[in-house]
């Protein structure tokens, strides 16, 4: 398991009751699946550069390995 810290982060009154109620109960599991998407969301364009041509099949598989929202 990937060692875990704790941190503190500001976020708008909206923001936080929306994340709150869609978590289901989890926030840090909500957050760290919307930091995650994010971090690849950023990547891709490192990605695109070193596959070249492939970049619309990357936004695809991307899709398919990490749901809708990532791409």
């Amino acid at each position: 398991m990937a060692t875990r810290t704790r941190t503190t982060v500001t976020l708008p009154d909206d923001l936080l009751a929306h994340a709150r109620s869609a978590s289901g109960g989890n926030l840090s599991a909500y957050i760290e699946q919307a930091l995650r998407a994010q971090q690849l969301r950023d990547a891709a364009p490192v990605v695109q550069a070193w596959r070249g041509d492939r970049g619309v099949a990357d936004v695809e598989e991307f899709s398919d390995l990490f749901g809708e929202d990532v791409a």
